[in-house]
């Protein structure tokens, strides 16, 4: 996608979803500020409805497409927090969502998606088996298809992440955003450098799957394959086809953070009570934060706290 095109459409997707949703806060974190001296702040997407920033691009792809949504029906498949989303945004405006989902998805997430009304369908416990099983039953029934981090509506939707972070921090800032396929980075890298090139982006995620990073190291997109990491939002084991070349032309660099380090930095930001429910997938940028703001240019520095969907302790 063109920086120009991106713009436009998270411009428009902002207009969109801004009856529905609400501006999540950026907070100043003082014990991150004071550990790095740097000026660290939160966008709590945590503090979002349905508790992460998903609701932003399932709201734009259901309202992209609504009197065929509504006639059809939609399907995606999830992880959690998009499953959720959709359930939501589908009650919300009239339409029948179905979701794929793995058997072994945070329960709290299968059962959140179902109390909103939609219908739960598990497939085998991987991740390429979602997909499998999605593709089997549209075919079958024919609904709208939603993509939870490749999709044009779907990038533009996390956009709107960013026109939001200009408008609260009057400054240029480095961003460091957590990454599962790439929907969420690739939203706000593309539409802060559209804005101004002087924002600096940096991507996170598992180092146990790293899908991003090796495709970035191979110069194309790799699938790693299945596997199990605590932050269980951010589970694809390969980038999207949209969403990687905007990584690869807007993000600064892109690192693996390991498990102990993710545990770690859930735990310490929970026990500091600042900024409400969170998921260890949602602790990804800040744990990449603490190990790599050296990197960052001598500015602001903004982590995404991406979700709040958890219940028990690691």
């Amino acid at each position: 996608m063109q920086k120009t095109v991106l713009l436009t459409e998270a411009k428009a997707a902002r207009e969109r979803i801004a009856p529905f949703v609400t501006s999540t806060a950026l907070q100043l974190s003082e014990p991150l500020s004071s550990r790095t001296g740097k000026n660290i702040w939160l966008k709590l997407e945590n503090q979002q409805l349905t508790g992460s920033f998903k609701i932003r691009p399932a709201l734009n792809g259901i309202l992209c497409h609504l009197a065929q949504a509504r006639n059809q029906g939609v399907i995606t498949t999830s992880s959690g927090n998009y499953a959720q989303a959709v359930a939501y945004a589908a009650k919300l405006l009239g339409v029948h969502a179905t979701i794929v989902m793995t058997p072994s998805t945070a329960t709290i997430k299968i059962e959140k998606t179902k109390a909103h009304g939609a219908r739960v369908v598990f497939c085998e416990d991987h991740f390429e088996s979602r997909f499998e099983t999605l593709e089997r039953i549209q075919k079958q029934e024919g609904q709208l298809v939603l993509h939870g981090f490749d999709s044009s509506e779907t990038i533009a939707g996390n956009g709107t992440i960013a026109l939001e972070l200009v408008d609260q921090l009057k400054v240029p800032f480095s961003l460091f955003s957590p990454a599962s396929g790439g929907g969420l980075v690739s939203g706000i890298a593309g539409t802060l450098k559209a804005l101004d090139p002087v924002y600096e982006i940096f991507g996170a995620q598992p180092e146990v799957g790293g899908a991003i990073v090796r495709s970035l190291a191979r110069g194309s997109p790799v699938n790693v394959g299945p596997f199990k990491t605590i932050a269980d939002a951010l589970v694809a084991s390969v980038p999207g086809a949209r969403t990687f070349p905007i990584i690869q032309a807007h993000c600064a660099n892109f690192f693996g953070v390991t498990e102990e380090s993710i545990t770690h930095c859930f735990e310490n930001l929970l026990s500091a009570g600042e900024i409400g429910p969170l998921e260890p997938g949602g602790a990804v940028s800040v744990a990449a934060m603490l190990e790599h703001f050296n990197s960052c240019l001598h500015r602001d520095i903004v982590c995404v706290i991406s979700g709040g969907n958890f219940t028990r302790s690691l």
